[in-house]
C-alpha cells in the first residue's frame, strides 16, 4: 500500500493537473441527480458522497498510490467528478473528491439539500418525504430526548402522515412504517428540516402512453435494460440474489409498485428464523415488485457496488435508477398512492430474467 501524504500535498497535485490527465471520465447510465426543478434555494442540492464503511482516499484512482486520508462510516464529502480506472472486473468507478480519489463501492452518491421549511398543514393524506440531509435520526416521539429507533439516510422515502411543532418551535414529521419488526412500532418522528417534500414532477410517469414496454435482466452480465419495442431506452447495472437467496428467473410482470418499503427479515417472536443474514432497512425507495415472494427492483442505500450478486433475491439498483424504472413501468398510479397494484394479468410491464 502506498505511503500517506498530506491533504495540502494532494491539493497541490490537483491544481497542477497531474492526477486526472490519464484517466477518462464517463457518465453514468441514469439521469444526472443534480437536474432539479422548482425553488432554486430549496431544490438545489450539493452532490456528495456518504461513506458506507470506513474508506481510504488516494492521490490517484489506485490502491497502489499514496494515501491521503480516511473517513469513517456516515461521514460525507463533496464529489467533484467520476473516473474509470482499473480496480476489478465489475466496478472500475472512482470518485474524485476534495480529499482525494476514493473507490465507489463503499461510497453512496447522495443529494444534500438546504434545510427544508416546516409544512404545518400537510392535508388529509400527507406527502411523500425524502431525507434531504446525509442522515437524520428517527425517534419514538417528537423530541431529541426520546428513544432513537433508526437512522434514516439521504434518498430514503417515507409517507409523512402528521406534522407537529414543539415548544421550542422545532417542526417534526410523523412517518408511517409499513413493516414494524418486533416491537419497534409502526411510525417514527423526524425533524422536518431534514425531510424534503417530493415534488410531483419527480414521480410523474415516464412515457406513459408508449406500448410494448419490457425489461430484460441478464444475470450473467448483472445488467437491466428497458425497451420500448426494439428501442433500448434505459439500462443500469444490478446486484442480484446471492447464494441461498437467488433472484428468480423466468417471465415475470410488475405486480406492485411502492414508493417506500420497510424491508426486513427480523423475525417476530413466534416467527421462523430467516434465511441468510439479518437485515432491517426502513425507507427502501422506488420498489417495483415482480414476484409473489416479495422480489423487487428497488434502490439500495447500503452499498454502491453494482454488477455483482449480493442481495437477498431482489434486484438492487442505484436509487436514481430505481426512481426512473418506477416511473416508467406499468401500472400507472396516482401521486398519493401508498402502492399501485397490477391486475396480475396483462397490465404490469413484462420482466424477463435470464
Amino acid at each position: 500500500m502506498g505511503k500517506m501524504i498530506s491533504r495540502r500535498q494532494f491539493l497541490k497535485l490537483v491544481a497542477a493537473g497531474a492526477i486526472t490527465a490519464k484517466f477518462r471520465s464517463k457518465s453514468r447510465t441514469y439521469a444526472n441527480p443534480l437536474v432539479v426543478k422548482g425553488n432554486l434555494y430549496l431544490d438545489t442540492p450539493t452532490y456528495m458522497g456518504r461513506a458506507i464503511y470506513n474508506v481510504t482516499f488516494y492521490v490517484q484512482p489506485s490502491v497502489n498510490s499514496s494515501r491521503v486520508t480516511t473517513r469513517a462510516r456516515d461521514e460525507a464529502f463533496p464529489i467533484w467528478g467520476e473516473v474509470h480506472a482499473p480496480f476489478d472486473s465489475h466496478n472500475d468507478l472512482w470518485y474524485r473528491t476534495s480529499l482525494g480519489f476514493v473507490h465507489s463501492a463503499w461510497v453512496l452518491p447522495i443529494r444534500v439539500y438546504p434545510e427544508q421549511p416546516f409544512i404545518a398543514d400537510i392535508g388529509d393524506w400527507g406527502f411523500w418525504g425524502e431525507v434531504s440531509q446525509v442522515y437524520t435520526e428517527a425517534y419514538a416521539e417528537p423530541s431529541v430526548t426520546a428513544a432513537k429507533k433508526y437512522r434514516f439516510y439521504a434518498g430514503t422515502v417515507y409517507h409523512v402522515i402528521e406534522a407537529f411543532q414543539d415548544e421550542q418551535g422545532v417542526g417534526w414529521y410523523k412517518v408511517f412504517d409499513d413493516y414494524p419488526p418486533k416491537t419497534v412500532g409502526n411510525y417514527q418522528w423526524v425533524q422536518a428540516k431534514d425531510v424534503r417534500n417530493v415534488p410531483r414532477h419527480e414521480m410523474s410517469p415516464i412515457h406513459p402512453f408508449v406500448g410494448n414496454k419490457r425489461i430484460e435482466v441478464d444475470l450473467s452480465r448483472q445488467l437491466l435494460t428497458c425497451y420500448e419495442g426494439d428501442i433500448e431506452v434505459f439500462s443500469t447495472l444490478v446486484a442480484s440474489g446471492l447464494g441461498g437467496t437467488p433472484t428468480p428467473r423466468g417471465e415475470k410482470r410488475v405486480l406492485l409498485k411502492q414508493p417506500s418499503r420497510h424491508m426486513s427479515n427480523v423475525p417476530y417472536s413466534d416467527g421462523p428464523e430467516p434465511e441468510g443474514s439479518i437485515f432491517d432497512l426502513p425507507g427502501v425507495p422506488w420498489n417495483t415488485f415482480f414476484d409473489m415472494d416479495g422480489s423487487a427492483i428497488h434502490g439500495a442505500y447500503w452499498h454502491n457496488d453494482f454488477g455483482l450478486p449480493r442481495s437477498h433475491g431482489c434486484l438492487n439498483v442505484p436509487c436514481e435508477a430505481a426512481r426512473w424504472i418506477y416511473r416508467w413501468v406499468h401500472p400507472i398510479g396516482g401521486f398519493a398512492d401508498d402502492f399501485v397494484r397490477s391486475d396480475f394479468g396483462s397490465v404490469g410491464t413484462p420482466i424477463n430474467i435470464f
